[in-house]
């Protein structure tokens, strides 16, 4: 009875939230663009299919398609449509609102971060002002700390155990990723012309480990200590080494690596280490657990929408695309390498790690450094990251053994 009422609810939230998103935005129409409107309806049936209940998604296109003609299109409060480009114009968006929905449904019990961070994504383009407001007022450093203490809190001393046998390939694999990722991200970088722009392909190459990949390595059946100990490692070097690394690969003269270190320290460094102290005083309930993991998917997603917010779509973002691809494809073949002959545990963990790197601490970099512009690469990257490691994790899982 308790999931048939929960069907209830949700299909009533597929009828409410896509036509109250279409209701509400009658105050803006005419000044914003008719295709930014469809977008932000077409976020609020992503938001209902995250239920994973492809009916209250089916519902929630519906009530989309009719919310925006009865609201958006001539005659206005009418279910009529005067203007042949406004008919096909709502042809479209119940039909990419249904199929955006279905997928969404599908993922959303294994993919929900992933159906969040397109979701993010969307709103972003749709309503990228406030976002833009945050970010310049320090709203990236503070959602990046509360993100790194959340997560360095959730991982139990438990998970550190045994990374003595394993610490020679961990140093090799840290000191690699170190070496390696700084260079290629500056080679893919060169492919892009915009100069903000190319700042931020650079940065992604100076981020630590995915927070997200020590998830997707249990799931993928990996070492979670593997994981675990590239996480911290990798972060407290990128707090050390960050400026030092932009200043010698020529990101730009003005940098102070000394100050871009102390940001780096305070927003990133500060709450992992106090984050990892108190879980070694502090046990947590599964229910707690759980808790911090529900409020790390929501902070990625905040990170998302407001890194996401600085994009302003132009063909420059062909090449920005090229090279994250070319990056990503270069760090996954280093994962692979680094984890050569080691037990396929260990190789998994090692490829995950390697592969997916922080977007959020990129941007934080990229900020910092740069300015806010510099980080609009770092949006999409956080979604090809973590799509490629969902994707990895569904579709090779080894066994946690070995």
């Amino acid at each position: 009875m308790r999931g048939n009422g929960r069907t209830v609810a949700w299909l009533v939230a597929g009828v409410v939230l896509p036509a109250g998103s279409a209701a509400a935005l009658v105050d803006v129409r005419g000044t914003v663009p008719n295709a930014d409107i469809a977008l932000i309806i077409t976020g609020a049936v992503v938001i209902v299919a995250t239920s994973g209940r492809r009916s209250a998604a089916a519902v929630a296109a519906c009530s989309a398609t009719l919310g925006y003609d009865y609201f958006h299109t001539v005659p206005y409060h009418s279910l009529t449509i005067a203007n042949r480009n406004d008919a096909l114009a709502t042809i479209v968006l119940g039909v990419v609102a249904f199929t955006v929905g279905q997928i969404a449904a599908r993922a959303s019990d294994t993919h929900i971060e992933l159906v969040l961070l397109v979701g993010a994504v969307v709103l972003s383009q749709a309503v990228p002002e406030p976002a833009r407001f945050l970010v310049d007022h320090r709203g990236l450093d503070v959602s990046l700390a509360v993100l790194v203490f959340a997560t360095a809190v959730a991982i139990p001393p438990s998970a550190f155990a045994g990374l003595t046998a394993r610490a020679g390939r961990l140093v090799v694999a840290l000191v690699a990723a170190a070496l390696v990722l700084p260079a290629l991200s500056w080679a893919v970088s060169r492919l892009v012309a915009a100069i903000a722009l190319r700042r931020g392909v650079l940065a992604v190459g100076l981020a630590p480990a995915e927070i997200a990949s020590v998830a997707t390595t249990s799931l993928a059946g990996g070492d979670a200590a593997v994981a675990a100990g590239m996480l911290v490692g990798s972060t407290l070097l990128t707090v050390a080494a960050a400026g030092f690394a932009l200043r010698l690969l020529g990101g730009g003269a003005h940098i102070h690596p000394v100050s871009l270190l102390t940001n780096l320290g305070l927003v990133v460094g500060a709450p992992m280490v106090v984050g990892v102290a108190i879980r070694t005083k502090v046990a947590l309930s599964e229910q707690q657990e759980a808790t911090l993991e529900r409020v790390s998917v929501i902070v990625v997603t905040l990170l998302v929408w407001l890194v996401a917010s600085q994009v302003r779509l132009s063909s420059a973002y062909v090449l920005v695309a090229v090279a994250l691809l070319l990056f990503l494809a270069g760090s996954a073949l280093l994962g692979a390498l680094v984890g050569v002959r080691a037990p396929a545990p260990v190789r998994t963990a090692l490829l995950l790690t390697t592969s997916m790197r922080d977007f959020a601490v990129a941007a934080g970099i990229a900020v910092a450094a740069f300015g806010a512009t510099a980080a609009a690469p770092l949006g999409l990257y956080g979604v090809m990251a973590i799509g490629w490691g969902m994707a990895l994790a569904t579709v090779r899982p080894t066994p946690a053994t070995g």
